[in-house]
């Protein structure tokens, strides 16, 4: 079968040595094979073209890093495998849409408004409230689980995939969804437009995979974010407005996403470190704990600490960098938006020049009405059980608390 991407055939020997490899009594068991993997996702979809932007790579190193250094077995590596053939079978149908609709190319995501800052900062929260307002659209998680065939504007709150992602939902722990509240319809974050370029840093949450880690730290993530902007265009082709966007690692790649949208308005969440860290590491605590045997809170506390510091790091260094207008940037703190949403809201809006009329505060305050923010149960966690120390958060943190005047927040 033909493979319609460059590279295929240099990298078959490569893999093929990876094949198998030594479990810890010293028996061979059978390796995650990329392969096998494309001619699955080949065969699930009929379609063989992968289209033109690069992916070997991160996939090799991916596949090397689960089976090396997580070393997925059993359950995990079947979750594993259903995962990545998922990824290639969403690639080869999106590639195949835009082939078959040439038009799709010709869409211009104008302006997004993308949410970065911290994670836990209320970002969440602010996404599904900016999509309340009338004309703004942001990517729900049913549409980013599943973009092909693209949805249409008559049917967007019919599609019968709705049904499907949703029941996808409802099978996952109570637990998670107390950390995270996921809904078919509900505004998700926005990796899941680019998964499919396999260059994303949420599998760094799910499994423990350092030399992946390593590898896309210093990745050029500009093939994912055209992998982001195409999925935007193939999205809004038959239901059109303007997108808000939202994920935290942004900050990580904050010069690949400016240069692929110019002209995104960023808005920048502002909360206590002390609170936010050991709130991200409790939920991606989870994700990781459920993949790995010999999960270790206080080590895994001490990773994904250094994380979210790179993170601030490298957001704030392009920020400062005098490469974009300054007057794409918006701050908003956690305490302003929770103790008075609607201005905060009205506030934002006007900033970017979007109507925010009385449609749109009704919508805003259903949604309020609907989701309350214990919605799903209370999220509890000490930042002792990952091995923190607040004290010692905010003075690590320092760099940016005094920057914006972040200030200490008493956990309730």
């Amino acid at each position: 079968m033909h493979r319609s991407f460059p590279g295929f055939a240099l990298h078959k020997r490569w893999l093929r040595s990876r094949s198998s490899r030594r479990t810890e009594g010293g028996q061979v068991g059978t390796a995650l094979h990329r392969d096998e993997l494309i001619d699955r996702a080949c065969a699930q979809t009929g379609l063989d073209d992968f289209g033109d932007l690069p992916f070997l790579e991160p996939l090799d190193v991916l596949i090397h890093s689960l089976e090396y250094d997580a070393r997925v077995e059993g359950a995990v590596r079947e979750l594993a495998e259903q995962m990545l053939q998922g990824l290639l079978a969403k690639r080869l149908l999106l590639v195949h849409d835009r082939a078959a609709n040439p038009e799709i190319a010709s869409e211009i995501v104008r302006a997004p408004i993308v949410i970065v800052g911290q994670p836990r900062s209320g970002s969440t929260h602010l996404h599904a409230l900016l999509a309340c307002v009338d004309g703004v659209r942001a990517p729900q998680l049913w549409e980013m689980s599943a973009p092909s065939p693209p949805p249409s504007a008559d049917e967007y709150h019919t599609d019968p995939r709705i049904a499907t992602v949703q029941h996808m939902v409802d099978a996952m722990p109570e637990e998670l969804l107390v950390r995270h509240p996921m809904a078919a319809t509900r505004p998700e974050q926005c990796n899941l437009l680019n998964d499919w370029s396999f260059i994303n840093q949420a599998w760094l949450a799910s499994f423990d995979i350092p030399t992946y880690r390593e590898w896309l730290l210093d990745a050029d993530f500009a093939p994912a974010y055209e992998a982001h902007r195409r999925t935007l265009q193939h999205l809004q082709w038959r239901a059109p407005g303007r997108w808000v966007l939202k994920y935290p690692k942004h900050l990580l790649s904050l010069d690949a996403l400016l240069a692929t949208y110019p002209d995104a308005m960023l808005l920048w969440t502002h909360r206590d470190p002390a609170v936010v860290v050991p709130s991200v590491v409790s939920l991606t605590g989870y994700m990781r704990r459920v993949n790995t045997p010999s999960f270790d809170s206080v080590s895994f506390g001490r990773e994904w600490v250094v994380i979210e510091e790179l993170a601030l790091h490298r957001g704030l260094a392009v920020r400062d960098s005098g490469t974009y207008d300054d007057r794409q940037n918006l701050d908003l703190y956690y305490g302003e938006l929770m103790s008075d949403t609607t201005g905060s809201i009205a506030a934002i809006c006007e900033s970017l020049d979007v109507p925010f009329g009385e449609s749109s505060r009704a919508r805003l305050q259903q949604w309020l009405d609907d989701n309350p923010q214990t919605k799903h149960g209370v999220h509890r966690y000490t930042a002792n059980e990952y091995g923190l120390d607040e004290t010692r958060l905010r003075a690590r943190f320092a760099f940016y608390t005094r920057r914006f005047g972040v200030e200490p927040e008493r956990r309730r």
